[in-house]
């Protein structure tokens, strides 16, 4: 079974907003019966298939969100992509220990990496997959943040136990990319023009999404705007109205500038 980090993400994205519910029903509904019961839909169908040694619904469900994501694409493969062996019990501290046995628990973070939190006792206590990789920070999706599936930006620092990294068999290139969400994360030698790129309605998307560029995206677009800058300004004063003509490039440029 062909697994990417780009389908996992995919998936995982799909879900969020879903909230934790405080009982079990209206499990497929984003926001009816909202809660801290702990009950999800992701736990009951893995309770279903009998993913974990024991039912879970009803516990916190971190580990199972994950879980689920790759269940939904790989069935009981995921448990072999997911390093889980053993017992197949949902806790992290479990979960990264099985990562580090395969010499598969990394200290640096990848795209479609499955990253865990450390508690103050210094054991693993939390996860989510790791989204993007900017520098020293990176943001995941993670189930049970805040009883939700979140999207979260955090730091490369003492809070992190690590990053376990699961067997993908098919890795595309676009998983690797960095991609950005805000100006402040790109080079400042790109961040103006940016800006105003942003101001044209860029943002990497075919939609209305908030801004999520790939970096050879943005280069290309920042080359494409020079370019036509320098082309403008190259001609005569008199032989045409500059600012008319670059408007008019603008408005075309709104028309294309969404390339997702």
């Amino acid at each position: 079974m062909d697994i990417s980090p780009k389908q996992v993400l995919e998936l995982a994205a799909k879900y969020i907003g879903y909230k934790e519910k405080a009982s079990n029903k209206d499990l497929y509904s984003f926001t009816d019966n909202a809660g801290r019961g702990n009950f999800t839909m992701f736990q009951s169908e893995l309770d279903k298939a009998k993913f974990w040694n024991n039912a879970k619904q009803g516990y916190e469900w971190c580990t199972s969100f994950i879980a689920w994501c790759f269940w939904r694409i790989a069935g009981n493969e995921a448990k072999e992509i997911l390093c889980l062996t053993g017992p197949y019990g949902a806790s992290c501290i479990s979960w990264a220990k099985y990562y580090a046995a395969q010499g598969r628990l990394c200290s640096k973070p990848e795209v479609g990496d499955q990253y865990f939190r450390r508690d103050t006792d210094g054991q693993p206590c939390h996860t989510g997959i790791v989204e993007t990789v900017n520098g020293r920070t990176f943001t995941t999706i993670e189930g049970n943040y805040g009883n939700a599936v979140q999207r979260v930006t955090r730091k490369l620092d003492n809070t992190v136990y690590g990053f376990g990294r699961p067997k993908y068999t098919n890795k595309t290139e676009d998983d690797e990319m960095t991609r950005y969400k805000t100006i402040g994360e790109m080079p400042k030698g790109y961040q103006a023009e940016a800006q105003e790129l942003v101001g044209l309605g860029f943002n990497g998307y075919s939609d209305e999404r908030g801004l999520y560029v790939t970096e050879d995206m943005l280069r290309t677009m920042i080359i494409n705007l020079r370019m036509c800058k320098a082309l403008i300004a190259a001609l005569p004063d008199n032989s045409i109205d500059k600012d008319a003509l670059f408007a008019e490039f603008k408005d075309n440029l709104k028309l294309t500038i969404n390339v997702e």
